[in-house]
């Protein structure tokens, strides 16, 4: 977008605002010119998620850890569950939660950003991408919080800094990259269908099991599993543990298609987000 004066006012007295061109590139170029207001949201979001709590950004950390005693006790200890080699469940479990944290606030949080945030949208115009995206940055502050936890589990258990750490950069890209895609899509999808946000928080428990998230891939056998490894979230979660634990890496087959998925998902979320951009205060 670009301001335009009329009638030989000044600048101060009328602005319009009118699309920058036609085509993806500009309303991308906008929303990189704009990227200050995402962080802007975001830190809004912080303050207003943390404000009058003991704990503050301890939540973060303290969520999941419940979680891994819960799962510990009935995964690990009861059930046995294998993590594969001499891993100590916890560790095991407490990557995956760290992850799934992540994935699931873009499910929920980050997908009904533009709709609870209905007084922007009709009272001034930026970019609405740096909606979900802010959210995404707060829920990837959390999930920064968790990882360090996690460090200081694998002291506990007494599992150090191995050079294989640094391949931990690919799980989480693709961790980014489909939080964004799957937050962008339902963003703008919410918006024209609300029973889609009803949906959500049970199709989130849903995907929970359907990850490997408190246990291992491999327990999914044949074809079936084949198909399950082409979720983008097998391929973050195992490619995590691949890295941090030293546990078999996910296929290269199925991982590359899974890349190619999340890819896609996030080109289909920018996509719709735009198309959807110039009714959203409508639909609102």
């Amino acid at each position: 977008m670009s301001p335009v004066v009329l009638g030989g006012a000044a600048p101060s007295d009328v602005t319009v605002i009118i699309p920058g061109g036609p085509g993806p590139l500009p309303w991308l170029a906008e929303a990189w010119r704009t990227r200050r207001i995402a962080l802007m949201l975001a830190r809004r979001s912080l303050k207003a998620r943390y404000r009058q709590t003991w704990l503050g950004a301890g939540w973060a950390i303290l969520q999941p850890l419940l979680l891994m005693v819960v799962y510990w006790g009935i995964f690990g200890r009861l059930l046995g569950v294998p993590t594969g080699g001499d891993i100590p469940y916890p560790v095991f479990a407490f990557t995956g939660l760290v992850l799934w944290q992540f994935f699931s606030r873009a499910l929920t949080d980050a997908s009904a950003s533009i709709l609870h945030q209905a007084h922007f949208v009709t009272k001034v115009y930026f970019p609405r991408v740096h909606m979900p995206l802010a959210s995404l940055m707060v829920a990837a502050v959390d999930a920064a919080a968790g990882l360090v936890c996690l460090v200081v589990l694998l002291a506990v258990f007494q599992i150090w800094p191995q050079a294989r750490w640094l391949l931990l950069l690919g799980p989480l890209a693709l961790l980014l990259v489909t939080g964004a895609g799957a937050a962008l899509f339902l963003s703008a999808l919410v918006l024209r269908f609300r029973d889609v946000g009803h949906l959500l928080p049970l199709t989130t428990q849903v995907l929970m099991v359907a990850a490997p998230v408190i246990y291992p891939a491999r327990m999914i056998p044949g074809a079936l599993g084949t198909l399950y490894r082409l979720n983008p979230m097998v391929t973050v979660i195992e490619g995590a543990r691949a890295a941090l634990l030293g546990t078999p890496a996910p296929d290269a087959l199925p991982a590359a298609v899974s890349v190619v998925l999340a890819l896609g998902l996030l080109f289909l979320g920018l996509r719709l987000v735009r198309r959807t951009e110039p009714a959203m205060a409508d639909l609102i």
